[in-house]
């Protein structure tokens, strides 16, 4: 049978609710000065070591914070480098790295150029590929050298082939040069991505005849461009 509580029970629970209520209030207002003062740096490297994230989950922050990079003062994306590049240091898992290295090429930082650099030396081929992908994004003096170097050295056709695109991406006379070599590749696929490029980068169009590419690159006559008409027919097939 249901008993009801005395009156003198209800007050005594009442009592110790209003005590925990209000030692909580105390303690909210007498918080240390450091803990009400704590920075955004701070608050994050304290969830990083106590709240550990799924690989899920830091890939998505990751992403998010790329999207907000551009916005951000160029002190603030001093600060994001800084913490994004010793993140890439320390992390073994290749897929986060990947992020890593494509969140940082959106800083404006001597440091994110370092990043990059270390990513086209990644043991990864997919991070690799990121590095190329980060240097389109990233432009800079350094950009078109480093990759030169992978469209000419690296082990992957993937990277050679990402390292194409991007160089088609920044353009420039410089990146004109840098993609001959890709001509004289016997690889079918990057022989193409290299005549992609060099389209998107002169405005000329010589169609997929490789030798007519490498006569314009070495400045041997003026090859003929393939007119509209024969344009739509290789488009039709």
């Amino acid at each position: 049978m249901f008993v009801l509580p005395s009156r003198r029970c209800v007050a005594l629970s009442l009592g110790l609710l209003a005590l925990v209520v209000s030692n909580g209030c105390s303690y909210a207002r007498a918080r240390p000065k450091w803990v009400q003062s704590i920075t955004f740096w701070e608050q994050r490297e304290l969830d990083e070591k106590y709240l550990k994230k799924t690989p899920a989950e830091e890939i998505e922050e990751l992403r998010e914070l790329a999207e907000k990079i551009p916005s951000q003062t160029s002190e603030e994306q001093t600060r994001t480098a800084a913490d994004l590049a010793q993140r890439y240091r320390n992390e073994s898992d290749p897929l986060i790295r990947l992020e890593l290295v494509l969140a940082i090429s959106r800083c404006a930082s001597p440091t994110a150029g370092e990043t990059l650099r270390a990513g086209l030396g990644d043991s990864d081929r997919d991070v690799r590929v990121a590095a190329c992908q980060g240097w389109g994004n990233h432009g800079g003096p350094a950009a078109v050298a480093q990759l030169s170097d992978a469209i000419r050295k690296d082990s992957s056709v993937d990277v050679r082939l990402a390292a194409g695109r991007a160089l088609g991406q920044l353009g420039g006379d410089e990146a004109v040069a840098a993609l001959r070599p890709a001509l004289d590749d016997p690889d079918p696929a990057l022989q193409y991505r290299a005549m992609q490029s060099l389209r998107q980068i002169t405005g000329k169009d010589f169609g997929d005849n490789v030798a007519s590419w490498r006569e314009y690159i070495r400045g041997e006559g003026a090859p003929s461009e393939i007119s509209l008409v024969e344009r739509m027919k290789l488009k039709a097939f």
